[in-house]
């Protein structure tokens, strides 16, 4: 699903862990940061398809993707947050994906 035409990959984590390693065309909004405002600007369309991830979805990468236990994931928290500002086609990216063996595509800033 991530990798299909008008899916946004919504990557949930600081700048500097994006410019370590990302997703090829994720959208960045930190936690921190998603606001109103910041919502519409990165992501207009509500009825788009996002998928979210963040530390809690790789493994075999500690610098960019440090690993967190599961409750401390920011997923919930960033799909909360979405969905009580109107975004509804909210997903999450599988946990633990293996970044030596995914076939998602990944670059550095």
């Amino acid at each position: 699903m991530s990798r299909e035409p008008g899916t946004i990959g919504l990557d949930a984590r600081s700048r500097e862990k994006l410019d370590e390693l990302h997703v090829r065309g994720a959208v960045n909004l930190p936690f921190p940061d998603i606001a109103i405002e910041s919502l519409k600007a990165a992501m207009p369309q509500k009825n788009a398809r996002i998928v979210i991830y963040c530390n809690n979805n790789f493994e075999n990468a500690p610098g960019p993707f440090p690993a967190k236990i599961a409750r401390a994931s920011l997923n919930l928290s960033t799909y909360i947050a979405l969905y009580s500002c109107g975004y509804r086609n909210i997903y999450e990216l599988a946990p633990l994906i293996d970044i030596r063996a995914s076939k998602l595509e990944f670059e550095r800033r």
